[in-house]
Formats: C-alpha cells, sequence, structure tokens
C-alpha cells in the first residue's frame, strides 16, 4: 500500500503526525508514505523509517502571490509530479483550505480528510472525497492518529505515541544541556537575562551547554546573552545535526517552539516553558516531558528559580 501525506507545516505539527505512520505500520506492515512539505522541514518525514520520498513545496514563499503562482512555471511542474503517482490513499492532515486546494486536489488517488466540522478550515473538506468526523478538543497527536486509523481503517492503537524517530546516527547520551531560548513569536521568548541565570548555574552541572539558533538575528540575541560564558552556540544547518544534538542530550528546556517538539519525540528530559499558548492541544505529550507554565500567560512571569531548580535535578547526575 502507499499513501501519500499532505503536512505541509509547522515543525510541530510535521512531528505531531510522526506517530500516526508508527501506528499504520505496525497494524498495516506492508505500507510505505510520501509526504508533501515546505522546503525547510523536508528532514523531518525522511526520520521515519516507512517514508520514502517528500515533495516539497514552498507554499509560505508563495503566500500573498496566488494568482501569480496559479500561473507560474513552478506551480505547473510540482502538479504534475503530484499527479504523477497513483496511490492507495491520499491523507490531508492539513485541514486548511491552501493544503486541499493548492496540493490535495491534484494528487492521483482516494482523497481523505477531516469533514467541516474537524477541519481547521471547514471548506477544504469540499476537496475530500472521504471526509472523516475527528473531535478538536483532543490533542493534534491524537487527532492524526485517529485520522490514519478512520483512512486505513483499524482501530487506533492504546500505545502511547511513538514518533519512531531514526537519525541514522548513533546516539550515545552526552552530558550535555540543551537551552532552545528562541522563537518566532515574540510573546513566547523568555528574559534574556533569566536565561543567563540559568546557563551560569548550569555550567558547573553539566560538560556542555548548547544553544541552536536558526537565524542571524537569533544568534545575535544568544550571543549577547552569553557574553563570556563557556557555552556552545550551535547554527541550524539542518534539521538533521540539531536533532541529532538534541537526541544526544542529558536534558532540553525549551519555549514553545518546533524544537521542544522534536525533544519530545526523541524522548528527552525536557522542561518547556509556556506563556501565551495552551499546551492541552498541542503540548509535549512524552512521559519525560514537564511543563512549565506561567501563571498570568506571559512568559515575563515564569520565575528564573524555577528553571534553575529543574536544571539543578537534571544535572544531578553528572555532578
Amino acid at each position: 500500500m502507499r499513501v501519500l501525506v499532505v503536512k505541509t507545516s509547522s515543525m510541530g505539527d510535521l512531528v505531531h503526525t510522526l506517530p500516526a505512520l508508527t501506528d499504520a505500520t505496525d497494524v498495516c506492515g506492508d505500507i510505505r508514505f510520501d509526504w508533501v512539505c515546505e522546503p525547510a522541514f523536508s528532514d523531518i518525514p525522511l526520520w521515519h523509517p516507512s517514508v520514502d520520498n517528500f515533495l516539497a513545496i514552498p507554499l509560505r514563499r508563495w503566500k500573498g502571490k496566488l494568482f501569480r503562482l496559479l500561473l507560474s512555471h513552478d506551480f505547473a511542474a510540482f502538479k504534475q509530479v503530484l499527479g504523477a503517482e497513483r496511490y492507495d490513499a491520499v491523507i490531508d492532515a492539513q485541514g486548511l483550505l491552501k493544503s486541499a486546494f493548492l496540493i490535495t486536489r491534484f494528487t492521483d488517488g482516494p482523497k481523505h480528510g477531516f469533514d467541516r466540522q474537524s477541519a481547521k478550515e471547514g471548506m477544504a473538506s469540499s476537496v475530500y472525497d472521504v471526509k472523516h468526523r475527528v473531535a478538536r478538543s483532543k490533542h493534534a497527536i491524537s487527532r492524526t492518529r485517529e485520522l490514519f486509523a478512520k483512512v486505513l481503517g483499524y482501530s487506533v492503537p492504546e500505545t502511547n505515541p511513538d514518533a519512531s524517530i531514526d537519525l541514522g546516527r548513533p546516539r550515545e547520551l552526552a552530558d550535555r544541556l540543551v537551552l532552545i531560548t528562541q522563537t518566532s513569536r515574540q510573546a513566547k521568548c523568555w528574559i534574556s537575562e533569566r536565561w543567563r541565570a540559568v546557563i551560569e548555574d548550569a555550567i558547573p552541572r553539566f560538560s556542555e551547554v548548547v544553544l541552536p539558533v536558526g537565524s542571524e538575528a537569533d544568534y545575535e540575541m544568544v550571543l549577547d546573552m552569553s557574553d563570556g560564558l563557556p557555552v556552545r552556540i550551535m547554527h541550524q544547518a539542518s534539521l538533521d545535526d540539531v536533532a541529532y544534538e538534541i537526541s544526544r542530550a542529558r536534558a532540553v528546556v525549551s519555549v514553545d517552539t518546533g524544537l521542544a517538539h522534536v525533544a519530545d519525540a526523541l524522548g528527552k528530559e525536557m522542561l518547556a516553558l509556556y506563556g501565551p499558548t495552551k499546551p492541552r492541544l498541542v503540548g509535549p505529550v512524552g512521559a519525560r516531558s514537564q511543563i512549565l507554565r506561567s501563571p498570568t500567560g506571559k512568559m515575563t512571569d515564569i520565575n528564573a528559580s524555577a528553571v534553575i531548580e529543574w536544571v539543578s535535578q537534571a544535572g544531578k547526575v553528572s555532578d
């Protein structure tokens, strides 16, 4: 059986989809997947051993340019690639107008997705041949697992979500603390001075403190935050490289961003800092993940002392 998955973004959403592929593989056995996603996240589908290929489409780059996109040679070529193979099922797990009308409707195979009440944008369901009701009150991982189960005809396994991430490299544990301090939404960022206090306390407890950054602006922020401290700032050359660093860490502290979901899926001991967003529907679910929520919804009201205490406990193995 060959299945095409349509899940284009964001990083956390793609990671949340991986357990559904594990379920399908465990139950159905002989099943293989292709995946349509944004180029920036193209490493993620290939982390799962049941995925053969990814098709990259830069919908974010084309935002606000729909008319030009529809007439472009790039889009014509992409449609041709989409329709080149017949699939036993096409699963639009995105549930948005852009995924349905710009991607799913050009695929070759029975098209499945959320019904009008379940999809994030109800009109997207008009594209699907088969529509599935999945409660929006469930966590994103559970919603996707249930969607795949309904499409492929099995009951959702009662096991905990398993992303089955395989980075293709040995994952010996290192005495490392990874601090994921930057995210694109300013309201989800924590105060630099408090990060610095955490770093200063952590340095004697770990052999290495690593701070991944994804842009030049992030690099400047982290460089200023850690000025004079013996840390390693890691440029995000690829998601593969960052995920590998996280996979070998003893502990992770992260703001609400995509890499937090990577750490959660890898089963790392992690403290996730949440302010304005609610983790009930999209937050970490792993047994070793802990969520520290601001009492007011503002990141400024998360105290450094609580984070330092958590890090000190995580670092006891290396004391």
